[in-house]
Protein backbone atom coordinates (compact mmCIF):
# COMPACT_ATOMS: atom_id res chain seq x y z
CA UNK A 1 0.00 0.00 0.00
CA UNK A 2 1.15 3.56 -0.79
CA UNK A 3 1.81 5.64 2.38
CA UNK A 4 -0.28 8.82 1.81
CA UNK A 5 2.12 11.95 2.75
CA UNK A 6 0.37 14.42 5.20
CA UNK A 7 0.46 18.20 4.67
CA UNK A 8 2.97 18.11 7.32
CA UNK A 9 5.83 16.50 5.67
CA UNK A 10 5.36 18.10 2.76
CA UNK A 11 5.81 21.14 4.64
CA UNK A 12 8.51 19.36 6.38
CA UNK A 13 10.01 18.58 3.14
CA UNK A 14 9.55 22.19 1.47
CA UNK A 15 11.41 23.93 4.46
CA UNK A 16 14.21 21.35 4.20
CA UNK A 17 15.02 21.65 0.63
CA UNK A 18 14.77 25.54 1.05
CA UNK A 19 17.03 25.42 4.00
CA UNK A 20 19.33 23.21 2.26
CA UNK A 21 19.78 26.05 -0.87
CA UNK A 22 20.15 28.28 1.58
CA UNK A 23 22.94 26.63 3.16
CA UNK A 24 24.48 25.63 -0.24
CA UNK A 25 24.00 29.57 -1.68
CA UNK A 26 27.21 30.98 -0.01
CA UNK A 27 29.18 28.12 -1.49
CA UNK A 28 27.59 28.75 -4.34
CA UNK A 29 28.21 32.70 -4.70
CA UNK A 30 32.29 32.29 -3.41
CA UNK A 31 32.60 29.82 -6.48
CA UNK A 32 31.47 32.13 -9.18
CA UNK A 33 32.95 34.81 -7.18
CA UNK A 34 36.36 33.21 -7.55
CA UNK A 35 36.24 33.31 -11.50
CA UNK A 36 34.98 36.65 -12.20
CA UNK A 37 37.01 40.01 -12.47
CA UNK A 38 36.28 43.05 -10.07
CA UNK A 39 34.02 44.55 -13.00
CA UNK A 40 31.97 41.86 -13.06
CA UNK A 41 31.66 41.08 -9.47
CA UNK A 42 30.36 44.79 -8.91
CA UNK A 43 28.92 45.27 -12.36
CA UNK A 44 25.12 43.84 -11.84
CA UNK A 45 26.17 40.30 -12.37
CA UNK A 46 26.60 39.21 -8.53
CA UNK A 47 24.97 36.28 -8.45
CA UNK A 48 24.61 34.86 -12.06
CA UNK A 49 27.41 32.42 -13.40
CA UNK A 50 30.45 34.23 -14.79
CA UNK A 51 30.66 35.25 -18.35
CA UNK A 52 34.09 34.37 -18.57
CA UNK A 53 35.51 31.40 -16.76
CA UNK A 54 38.60 33.10 -14.96
CA UNK A 55 40.63 30.17 -14.06
CA UNK A 56 43.28 32.01 -13.84
CA UNK A 57 42.53 33.85 -10.31
CA UNK A 58 43.14 30.61 -8.78
CA UNK A 59 46.65 30.94 -9.91
CA UNK A 60 46.89 34.21 -9.08
CA UNK A 61 46.12 33.56 -5.59
CA UNK A 62 48.19 30.42 -5.57
CA UNK A 63 51.71 32.57 -6.35
CA UNK A 64 53.15 35.67 -6.52
CA UNK A 65 49.93 37.73 -6.41
CA UNK A 66 48.22 36.19 -3.64
CA UNK A 67 51.06 33.97 -1.92
CA UNK A 68 48.00 31.71 -0.72
CA UNK A 69 50.47 28.72 -1.31
CA UNK A 70 52.70 30.27 1.90
CA UNK A 71 49.43 30.96 3.78
CA UNK A 72 48.25 27.30 3.27
CA UNK A 73 51.63 25.73 4.51
CA UNK A 74 51.81 28.07 7.74
CA UNK A 75 48.43 27.12 8.43
CA UNK A 76 48.49 23.45 8.20
CA UNK A 77 51.74 23.75 10.25
CA UNK A 78 49.55 25.23 13.28
CA UNK A 79 46.71 23.52 12.95
CA UNK A 80 48.28 20.09 13.00
CA UNK A 81 50.93 20.58 15.64
CA UNK A 82 48.29 22.31 17.58
CA UNK A 83 46.04 18.90 16.88
CA UNK A 84 48.84 16.83 17.72
CA UNK A 85 49.58 18.30 21.02
CA UNK A 86 46.18 18.91 22.32
CA UNK A 87 45.40 15.06 21.75
CA UNK A 88 48.04 14.10 23.49
CA UNK A 89 48.21 16.61 26.63
CA UNK A 90 44.42 16.06 26.77
CA UNK A 91 43.98 12.38 26.04
CA UNK A 92 47.05 11.83 29.17
CA UNK A 93 44.97 14.63 31.29
CA UNK A 94 41.73 13.48 30.94
CA UNK A 95 42.96 9.78 32.41
CA UNK A 96 45.05 11.29 34.91
CA UNK A 97 42.13 13.23 36.05
CA UNK A 98 39.43 10.30 35.73
CA UNK A 99 41.28 7.29 35.97
CA UNK A 100 43.58 7.65 38.57
CA UNK A 101 42.79 8.77 42.09
CA UNK A 102 44.76 11.55 44.04
CA UNK A 103 44.19 14.05 46.34
CA UNK A 104 42.16 17.35 44.84
CA UNK A 105 41.68 15.16 41.73
CA UNK A 106 38.44 17.11 41.37
CA UNK A 107 39.48 20.53 42.37
CA UNK A 108 42.05 20.54 39.09
CA UNK A 109 39.29 19.41 36.86
CA UNK A 110 36.77 21.76 37.75
CA UNK A 111 39.56 24.30 37.82
CA UNK A 112 40.85 22.95 33.94
CA UNK A 113 37.58 23.48 33.27
CA UNK A 114 37.01 26.94 33.87
CA UNK A 115 39.68 27.34 31.15
CA UNK A 116 36.90 27.26 28.49
CA UNK A 117 35.13 30.87 30.23
CA UNK A 118 38.42 32.82 29.41
CA UNK A 119 37.73 33.81 26.21
CA UNK A 120 41.09 34.73 24.22
CA UNK A 121 40.34 38.85 24.10
CA UNK A 122 40.78 38.66 28.16
CA UNK A 123 44.36 36.90 27.80
CA UNK A 124 45.71 39.70 24.61
CA UNK A 125 47.62 41.55 27.22
CA UNK A 126 49.77 38.55 28.64
CA UNK A 127 49.96 36.91 25.60
CA UNK A 128 51.43 39.81 23.82
CA UNK A 129 54.31 40.14 26.84
CA UNK A 130 55.14 36.41 26.69
CA UNK A 131 54.80 35.87 22.61
CA UNK A 132 56.19 38.99 21.70
CA UNK A 133 59.61 36.87 20.84
CA UNK A 134 58.41 34.48 18.96
CA UNK A 135 56.44 36.31 16.59
CA UNK A 136 58.52 35.30 13.51
CA UNK A 137 57.97 31.55 14.21
CA UNK A 138 54.84 29.29 14.26
CA UNK A 139 54.97 28.68 17.90
CA UNK A 140 53.54 31.88 18.48
CA UNK A 141 50.38 30.75 17.56
CA UNK A 142 50.63 27.01 18.32
CA UNK A 143 51.94 27.65 22.06
CA UNK A 144 47.48 29.59 22.55
CA UNK A 145 46.16 27.68 20.19
CA UNK A 146 47.25 24.64 22.72
CA UNK A 147 46.47 26.43 25.94
CA UNK A 148 42.65 27.25 24.66
CA UNK A 149 42.06 23.86 23.32
CA UNK A 150 43.25 21.55 26.01
CA UNK A 151 39.84 22.30 28.34
CA UNK A 152 37.45 21.28 25.61
CA UNK A 153 39.68 18.49 24.65
CA UNK A 154 39.70 17.21 28.09
CA UNK A 155 35.97 17.69 28.22
CA UNK A 156 35.33 15.59 25.05
CA UNK A 157 37.68 12.83 26.04
CA UNK A 158 36.16 12.89 30.04
CA UNK A 159 32.75 12.27 28.40
CA UNK A 160 34.00 8.86 26.60
CA UNK A 161 36.77 8.01 28.93
CA UNK A 162 33.68 7.60 32.19
CA UNK A 163 31.92 4.99 30.22
CA UNK A 164 35.10 2.53 30.09
CA UNK A 165 34.56 0.27 33.28
CA UNK A 166 37.35 -0.07 35.08
CA UNK A 167 37.77 -4.03 35.03
CA UNK A 168 39.37 -4.02 31.61
CA UNK A 169 42.14 -1.57 33.44
CA UNK A 170 41.99 -4.30 36.49
CA UNK A 171 41.75 -7.63 34.44
CA UNK A 172 45.10 -5.95 32.48
CA UNK A 173 46.88 -5.35 35.71
CA UNK A 174 46.02 -8.42 36.99
CA UNK A 175 47.75 -10.02 33.77
CA UNK A 176 51.24 -7.72 34.77
CA UNK A 177 50.43 -5.12 32.47
CA UNK A 178 51.97 -1.88 33.58
CA UNK A 179 50.25 1.63 33.80
CA UNK A 180 51.75 2.91 30.46
CA UNK A 181 51.41 -0.47 28.92
CA UNK A 182 47.15 -0.83 29.65
CA UNK A 183 47.12 3.11 28.59
CA UNK A 184 48.35 3.09 25.24
CA UNK A 185 47.46 -0.13 24.34
CA UNK A 186 44.07 -0.85 26.05
CA UNK A 187 42.53 2.61 26.62
CA UNK A 188 44.07 4.60 23.64
CA UNK A 189 42.52 2.32 21.09
CA UNK A 190 38.83 2.53 22.75
CA UNK A 191 39.01 6.63 22.40
CA UNK A 192 40.14 6.81 18.96
CA UNK A 193 36.47 8.15 18.10
CA UNK A 194 36.67 10.67 20.72
CA UNK A 195 40.29 12.11 19.75
CA UNK A 196 38.29 12.16 16.27
CA UNK A 197 35.63 14.13 17.84
CA UNK A 198 37.82 16.52 19.69
CA UNK A 199 40.35 16.85 16.63
CA UNK A 200 37.62 17.73 15.04
CA UNK A 201 36.32 20.59 17.05
CA UNK A 202 39.93 22.25 17.45
CA UNK A 203 40.71 22.04 13.90
CA UNK A 204 37.90 24.04 13.33
CA UNK A 205 38.45 26.88 15.63
CA UNK A 206 42.09 26.58 14.63
CA UNK A 207 41.99 26.95 11.30
CA UNK A 208 39.49 29.35 11.67
CA UNK A 209 41.21 31.60 14.19
CA UNK A 210 41.86 35.66 12.90
CA UNK A 211 42.30 37.33 15.99
CA UNK A 212 45.31 35.88 17.99
CA UNK A 213 47.07 35.11 13.75
CA UNK A 214 46.58 39.03 13.01
CA UNK A 215 48.43 39.87 16.31
CA UNK A 216 51.33 37.25 16.65
CA UNK A 217 52.18 36.38 12.82
CA UNK A 218 54.74 38.60 10.48
CA UNK A 219 54.44 37.90 6.68
CA UNK A 220 56.58 34.86 7.41
CA UNK A 221 54.19 32.89 8.90
CA UNK A 222 50.97 34.17 8.19
CA UNK A 223 48.26 31.99 8.14
CA UNK A 224 45.48 31.86 5.24
CA UNK A 225 42.33 33.60 7.18
CA UNK A 226 44.92 36.78 7.40
CA UNK A 227 46.37 36.43 4.30
CA UNK A 228 43.15 36.58 2.69
CA UNK A 229 42.34 39.60 4.28
CA UNK A 230 45.24 41.34 3.34
CA UNK A 231 44.66 40.58 0.04
CA UNK A 232 42.24 43.50 0.09
CA UNK A 233 44.49 46.65 -0.72
CA UNK A 234 44.08 50.23 0.41
CA UNK A 235 43.14 51.90 -3.41
CA UNK A 236 42.41 48.28 -5.04
CA UNK A 237 41.41 44.83 -4.54
CA UNK A 238 41.39 42.14 -6.74
CA UNK A 239 38.12 40.39 -5.51
CA UNK A 240 38.35 37.38 -7.89
CA UNK A 241 41.85 36.16 -6.61
CA UNK A 242 40.37 37.01 -3.67
CA UNK A 243 37.68 34.77 -4.01
CA UNK A 244 40.06 31.61 -5.37
CA UNK A 245 41.78 32.25 -1.71
CA UNK A 246 38.40 31.69 -0.04
CA UNK A 247 37.63 28.58 -1.88
CA UNK A 248 41.34 26.87 -1.49
CA UNK A 249 40.74 27.85 2.14
CA UNK A 250 37.21 26.36 2.60
CA UNK A 251 37.81 23.09 0.82
CA UNK A 252 40.16 21.08 3.52
CA UNK A 253 37.25 22.33 5.97
CA UNK A 254 34.40 20.95 3.53
CA UNK A 255 36.34 17.85 2.82
CA UNK A 256 36.81 17.24 6.66
CA UNK A 257 32.89 17.18 7.05
CA UNK A 258 32.26 15.04 4.27
CA UNK A 259 34.59 12.56 5.53
CA UNK A 260 34.05 13.14 8.90
CA UNK A 261 30.06 13.99 9.56
CA UNK A 262 29.15 10.57 9.99
CA UNK A 263 32.25 9.80 12.80
CA UNK A 264 31.13 12.75 14.90
CA UNK A 265 27.56 11.61 14.57
CA UNK A 266 28.23 8.28 16.23
CA UNK A 267 30.96 9.81 18.73
CA UNK A 268 28.39 12.00 19.98
CA UNK A 269 25.85 9.52 20.23
CA UNK A 270 28.30 6.88 22.10
CA UNK A 271 29.50 9.91 24.75
CA UNK A 272 26.18 10.89 25.73
CA UNK A 273 24.89 7.45 26.41
CA UNK A 274 25.65 6.05 29.85
CA UNK A 275 26.07 2.24 30.21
Amino acid sequence: MKKKLSIGKILTQVFLIIWLLVCLFPLYWMFTMSLKDTNEIFGGNVVGLPTQWLWGNYANAWGSGGKVSIYLLNSVIDTFATLLLTSTLGFMCAYGLLRMRWKGQKAVFTYILMGMMIPMHAALYPLTEILLSLTKTNWALIIPYTAFNIPITILILSGFMSNIPYEMEEAACIDGSGIYRTVFTIILPMMVPALITAAIFVFLQVWNELLLATLFTTSAVRTLTVGIQQMSGQYQTDYGSMGAGLVIATLPTLVLYMCMSGQVQKSLVAGAVKG
